[in-house]
């Protein structure tokens, strides 16, 4: 118990009991745990532990003491209520298992046949796991990713269970994250509010706002030092038009707000596509670090990473073309063995990945592709599915039951979940929206000059045509005012939807993830877009009806057509 509750309390240092042989430290407790100052001393892991521990207790069972030696009495006693205690404030993890069983997808052509793309496939994929689906291009890595992913909306067969339940079409995206090829994002969005608000979004925080918003920021500088964004942390994302972050780090942003949730599974589409070799290797690394503090299933649609970086994964799923079929699944460690004993080593000083993708790619000048199927299927095929039809009879943690746990967490971090398809009650959506909203607007100075410099040069234009013509007698030129008014009026919101149509393409992909609702994103719009747009034609004809000398009984008749 000490040993497990000192992991906790020291989640993010280098002490892990007990594979470090010295372990002093003295770490400050909530006193709610009921003991203040507590020193732990290991000499060695696999000898009679040599234990210090100086406390001061509170607990109604035992009176304060301090004691010294070795599984004494005396410290048998000072902690067993702090720890049984303890025990019950720590965090439960939700960890998650993947299977599928004959997983297969068919596209109908536009002439009504049907072309297999990924034939039928079997695994199982353990919590924890830095997942690598490798292959050529056509061999179905995506299509499996999508899958898996539940992203994929076309008919497919077979079946995909996590912790030997089907997935939950509703709740699924509460313990699971999707990352994409593309990074959208508003261009004129820091990096920490970016972050700040997935971890606002996916999490729900109570408490005092004051611990509310420690909560947030503590799990939002979490991610920007795993990810090293931590220096560009107030920096504009970016964009074409925009300078901001390099296309490396928006790359990190977009793996770490799929990670703000905590999400048990991560699918990340092809995350190193476009990077090089250097940013390619920071994001697997990070992938890594986060998959093994947190003990995340993550699977990585990747293309021949470098040595370095192919090092860094657990598991190879590697796929072979026309039709996808699997070659390899198994360790990324086991698998130089497996090729030599399918008569095709890997030649020294190669990468070994390289190498891979040359044997299973059609028409290249080591294409052994049909000899790895076969081998696939008489070496590794019958043991996968022994141990899938195993793992499908193995029920764990529902997705219902993975987020009920999720709110064991202790209450000093004040995070709670809520068993439903969003994390955040809508009004808590709707405010994230419009503080996004209000910040990019204002920011851009195109928005700033469709708003309001647009509107008073169209003003002082039609001023200028109709100068003075409310002092004349009403006429067709009076009508003609008239009417061009009410139309440039009518149309004051037109030049929104050049910054509309880009939204929507973030907006596709925020709610996808179950971020918020499509009916908060409209509001939100229309909360910040109407008053700007009032406001625009109260300049337009304000500046108009200054150059017309109409009387303001007709401005106000006209403004509120």
């Amino acid at each position: 118990k000490i040993s497990k509750y000192f992991q906790f309390q020291s989640s993010h240092s280098s002490l892990l009991l007990p594979s470090n042989p010295i372990h002093p430290s003295t770490p400050t407790f909530d006193p709610s745990l009921k003991f203040y100052t507590y020193n732990f001393h290991h000499t060695t892991p696999m000898a009679t532990p040599d234990v210090t521990l100086e406390a001061k207790c509170t607990a109604t069972t035992a009176s304060p003491v301090s004691e010294k030696g070795s599984e004494s009495t005396g410290v048998t006693n000072v902690v067993t209520d702090a720890m049984a205690e303890a025990d019950a404030k720590q965090p439960t993890v939700a960890t998650a298992s993947l299977t599928f069983k004959d997983l297969a997808f068919e596209a109908v052509m536009n002439d009504k046949s049907k072309k297999t793309i990924l034939a039928p496939c079997s695994g199982h994929l353990e919590a924890g796991q830095l997942v690598a689906i490798m292959g050529p291009s056509g061999s179905g890595k995506s299509t499996l990713l999508d899958m898996l992913a539940m992203k994929k909306t076309a008919p497919y067969t077979g079946e995909v269970l996590m912790n030997g339940h089907p997935r939950d079409p509703v709740l699924f995206r509460r313990v699971a994250a999707y990352v994409g090829q593309d990074d959208h994002m508003p261009a004129h969005w820091t990096v920490r509010e970016a972050l700040n608000f997935n971890v606002t979004l996916k999490q729900r925080v109570v408490g005092s706002l004051w611990e509310k918003r420690e909560a947030t920021r503590a799990r939002t500088q979490h991610l920007m030092d795993v990810f090293g964004l931590a220096e560009v942390a107030n920096v504009y994302v970016g964009g074409s038009q925009v300078r901001g972050i390099s296309g490396g780090q928006r790359r990190r942003v977009s793996l770490a707000r799929g990670l703000a949730a905590e999400a048990s599974i991560l699918f990340a589409d092809e995350p190193t596509s476009g990077l090089s070799a250097t940013d390619a290797e920071v994001c697997v690394r990070a992938l890594r670090t986060i998959a093994k503090e947190q003990n995340v299933l993550m699977l990585v649609n990747i293309h021949q990473p470098r040595r370095e970086v192919s090092a860094l994964f657990d598991t190879l799923i590697l796929l072979t073309p026309n039709p996808g079929r699997l070659v390899y699944f198994g360790s990324m460690a086991d698998a130089p063995t497996y090729f030599e004993a399918c008569g095709l080593p890997v030649p020294q000083g190669a990468n070994a990945t390289d190498y891979y993708l040359d044997l299973v790619t059609p028409g290249s000048d080591l294409d052994a592709a049909e000899a790895l199927v076969t081998a696939y299927e008489t070496r590794t095929a019958p043991d996968v599915a022994r141990l899938v039809d195993e793992m499908v009879e193995r029920k764990g943690q529902s997705c219902s039951q993975m987020i009920q746990l999720s709110s064991d967490r202790p209450r000093c971090l004040g995070w709670q979940s809520r068993p439903k398809a969003y994390a955040v009650p809508f009004h808590v959506q709707l405010r994230m929206l419009i503080s996004r909203k209000v910040r990019i607007t204002f920011r851009n100075p195109e928005s700033v000059g469709i708003s309001i410099v647009m509107p008073a040069v169209m003003g002082v234009v039609l001023g200028l045509l109709f100068q003075g013509i409310g002092r004349t007698d009403f006429g067709v030129p009076t009508v003609m005012f008239v009417f061009i008014q009410l139309v440039m009026l009518s149309l004051q919101s037109l030049p929104l939807m050049p910054g509309l149509i880009e939204e929507r393409v973030y907006m596709k992909e925020e709610t996808s993830e179950k971020l918020y609702q499509e009916s908060a994103q409209i509001l939100g719009n229309l909360i910040v877009n109407m008053p700007l747009s009032v406001f625009s034609a109260l300049v337009q004809s304000s500046i108009i009806f200054a150059f017309t000398g109409f009387s303001a009984s007709l401005y106000l008749v006209i403004v509120g057509w």
